[in-house]
């Protein structure tokens, strides 16, 4: 029965071969965003999954409120350990990870070469908890011999490697490592070698040093640095509420002592709480800098868009398998005369259905490849296509069991409906053509519903984002180079001071319009502290004031407007401010005139504003404007912002100029450029990335709902072969013709508009709610997508119509 059934199947997809390319085509590509969104959503949710306790660890995180702004932090303060072990009950770990750096790291490795790494990252100072609470495996020496000795360190496998290729890990074993720190020198000896922790993880250092039991002062309890982790591993019977308000009632009394002690009138709310390991990975809402972190709404949007995908896949299988039942009539009559039952007909349709589908799962293993190649820059680094084809092979098993079960009970259900009886007499050879709302006509609508919101939501995001980049920020940000001196030449006694020689030597080259040494104005990082505002007889109003250490070139190059006042005067240190007009108001002056020579800043440190610039963009789209103050410090200038000549052919060269001024002063490696536009691009990555998913997913809706409309069309001109033909004996244009097949369709996709627009308005005015800047979604935007569906819809159509409208009317009378 089986082998009857299979022979029947490869006949009928040879037979067929357009339904059949066209199906397979859909049904692969429904396959492959399925499999490659999948891999995505997997890995991201991997995060961690060995640890075997995960669920009881924890992260202690700062929440802050400035401004009336809630805020976090990843990290925590560091005495805070110290006191959350002595006084807290129910923890089984208390882990602290303070992550440092350093300005370079010497090896020498076995063969006597020495090898210098540059500001080597991932070193970090922890303490035997850390050992304890983490499955680390130990290759080489042990915990113990790790914390005998203060000058010691553990490597990971992998930067054992980097440093000492060739080697096992024994045989490294007491070698030296030398850390240059950016104030002082360590000697370091290899105590050990751990194997790396299973990816992908959170915990990513890979170099160890002994943590010291050391007394910090009070005012240590006031500063948060993300950098400075603190891990907790509860006890199985303990509530993390109530020991996340056991070290918040820690840090309250510690800030509270501090203040008695210092007098200190800085106002601030901090509060701490315990970020489960589970939703460390996906916190995007603490700022962490290089921490790569997964947003849960944009995976559901992922799966989302899986979901849809296939199920438009399915909906198009449908199509076309109705559309080539009116063909199969005589196919299904014989096999009723000869005895098969329903059961027998379903089954035929159904391994049809899965031969289709497994067929496409062989065309889909190419779409994958074709799907990572595309999305390289946006799948994250860890996420292969295929790891094991185990994988690929159970989950493609799964996967067609439900296409099946989706995409073929209906058609085969409608099969067994077909009159045998009927057939013969030549009564009824066809289905009968609704001329209301039908399955396969809801189910086109839901097609191109789905395809609506995509191109709805393609154009509203891309259009956010050129908003976003072109939108004038208050500073003119073309032409502009960036480039700044790395931080440990900063720090050098060796390099103190270079920038500004340099700046005099850059100021002679001829296709340098104008350069400054200052933070750029708009900026992922920042700088801010809480400034406070006294008049007479008034209750002091502070506010929390970002801080831009700008020369007095700064406000000509990025052409920004003085409202009132004048600019900074060249000084060592800050003796002034100009501010921005946010600040104006923030502190309550009446007009920027009105705010010259108000004293602003922290106690003891009050200077004079002199000046008022127009309000520019610090930040992304996301955050508002906030109060500003410009002031001069030249221990701070470490970036150069150069600003081109008009004469865009001049640039290479003068690029070259500037390289050759940097060598100089500083190693001529170090030197590194970007245009600023192209920084500012790079802030809206998470965005471009959107926009590139969104309308690959628009790209792959529309084609598989015009596979689907295809079918439709087909089968409406095969209904209406007879009727067509009269009408053109009768005298009916090859025009009149076509719009009489093509009218109701285009009536589906203006159908499809209208429910779309509501639910595109809905979901993407909720996404733009997270911009303080943003479009307005307008009706042209509708109209637009609209006609960009119904050309595509009408040119699907029209192919198929024109093809049944020249068809010979004496060929059209004589078909059965």
């Amino acid at each position: 029965m089986i082998k009857k059934y299979l022979i029947t199947t490869i006949r009928h997809l040879q037979r067929k071969r357009l339904f059949t390319i066209l199906n397979i085509f859909g049904l692969a590509v429904g396959i492959s965003a399925c499999w490659v969104i999948y891999r995505i959503v997997a890995y991201e949710y991997s995060y961690d999954s060995n640890l075997a306790n995960k669920e009881n660890i924890f992260r202690v995180v700062s929440g802050f409120v400035f401004n009336e702004k809630e805020d976090y932090n990843g990290g925590a303060s560091k005495p805070l350990y110290q006191a959350v072990r002595e006084q807290i009950d129910g923890l089984k770990y208390v882990a602290p990870v303070f992550e440092t750096s350093f300005a370079s790291v010497e090896v020498r490795n076995l063969s006597g070469n020495t090898i210098n790494f540059e500001e080597q990252q991932g070193v970090a100072e922890v303490d035997s908890i850390y050992f304890q609470m983490l499955p680390y495996k130990w290759l080489a020496g042990t915990e113990s011999s790790f914390f005998e000795n203060p000058n010691s360190v553990v490597l990971t496998k992998k930067r054992a490697e980097q440093y000492f290729p060739d080697r096992s890990p024994n045989e490294i074993l007491d070698r030296s490592i030398t850390y240059y720190g950016y104030r002082d020198t360590t000697i370091r000896t290899v105590a050990g070698v751990v194997a790396d922790m299973q990816d992908p993880t959170e915990f990513t250092m890979q170099e160890f040093i002994p943590l010291p039991n050391r007394s910090y002062d009070l005012n240590v309890w006031t500063n948060t640095n993300g950098s400075d982790k603190l891990y907790l591993q509860l006890d199985e019977t303990s509530n993390p509420a109530v020991v996340a308000k056991q070290i918040d009632d820690i840090i309250q009394q510690k800030t509270k002592e501090w203040r008695n002690q210092s007098e200190n009138t800085f106002e601030f709310k901090r509060w701490m709480e315990l970020l489960p390991l589970s939703e460390s990975h996906f916190s995007t809402h603490i700022g962490e800098g290089s921490v790569r972190k997964a947003s849960k709404p944009v995976l559901y949007g992922l799966i989302g868009i899986a979901l849809f995908l296939l199920l438009l896949a399915c909906i198009n299988y449908i199509n076309m398998s109705i559309a080539g039942i009116p063909q199969r009539t005589k196919e299904i009559g014989v096999r009723k005369v000869l005895g098969s039952s329903r059961a027998h007909l379903i089954s035929q349709f159904l391994i049809e259905t899965m031969a289709t589908t497994i067929l496409a799962s062989f065309l889909s293993i190419v779409f994958v490849k074709l799907g990572f190649w595309f999305l390289k820059d946006i799948i994250p680094e860890g996420v292969t296509s295929f790891t094991l084809m185990l994988e690929y092979v159970v989950f493609i098993i799964l996967l067609s069991i439900i296409i099946t079960a989706l995409a073929g009970l209906y058609p085969g259900w409608l099969i067994t409906r077909v009159n045998a009886v009927n057939i013969f007499q030549c009564t009824s050879s066809r289905i009968k053509r609704s001329k209301g709302f039908n399955l396969q006509k809801t189910l086109i609508v839901f097609q191109f519903v789905i395809a609506m919101v995509f191109i709805l939501s393609a154009l509203i995001i891309g259009r956010q984002l050129h908003y976003s980049i072109t939108t004038d920020m208050g500073f003119d940000k073309d032409a502009v180079v960036l480039v700044q001196v790395p931080y440990k030449y900063v720090w050098d006694k060796k390099y103190e001071g270079k920038q500004f020689p340099l700046l005099d030597e850059l100021k002679t080259i001829s296709g340098i319009q104008n350069i400054s040494l200052g933070t750029e104005p708009m900026a992922s990082n920042y700088s801010s502290s809480q400034y406070e505002y006294e008049e007479e007889g008034s209750p002091s109003i502070k506010r929390q004031v970002f801080k831009k250490w700008v020369d007095t070139s700064y406000i000509d190059l990025y052409d920004l407007k003085l409202l009132a006042g004048r600019n900074l005067h060249e000084s060592d240190t800050p003796k002034e401010y100009v501010i921005n007009e946010t600040a104006v108001r923030a502190f309550g002056f009446e007009s920027p005139q009105k705010a010259l020579g108000k004293r602003i800043g922290q106690k003891g440190e009050k200077l004079p504003i002199v000046g008022v610039v127009k309000d520019f963009h610090m930040k992304d789209f996301y955050a508002t404007i906030d109060p500003m103050a410009f002031q001069m410090e030249k221990s701070n200038f470490s970036n150069f912002n150069i600003k081109l000549s008009a004469n865009t052919n001049q640039w290479d060269n003068t690029l070259k100029e500037i390289q050759q001024k940097w060598s100089k002063f500083y190693p001529q490696e170090s030197f590194s450029y970007t245009f600023y536009d192209e920084s500012i691009e790079q802030m809206y990555l998470e965005e471009k990335n959107l926009t590139t998913l969104v309308t690959l997913a628009t790209i792959i809706s529309i084609f598989v709902s015009c596979l689907g409309l295809f079918g439709l069309v087909v089968l409406t001109a095969f209904q209406r072969t007879k009727e067509i033909g009269i009408r053109k004996v009768l005298g009916a244009s090859v025009k009149g013709i076509v719009h009489l097949l093509s009218k109701e369709y285009i009536f589906l996709v203006v159908l499809a508009l209208v429910i779309a627009s509501p639910i595109a308005w809905i979901l993407m005015n909720e996404w733009l709610q997270k911009f303080a800047y943003r479009i307005e979604i307008e009706w042209w935007m509708f109209l637009l997508a609209g006609t960009v569906a119904m050309t595509i819809a009408f040119l699907t159509v029209s192919g198929q119509a024109i093809k049944s409208a020249l068809t010979n009317p004496v060929k059209s009378l004589r078909t059965e």
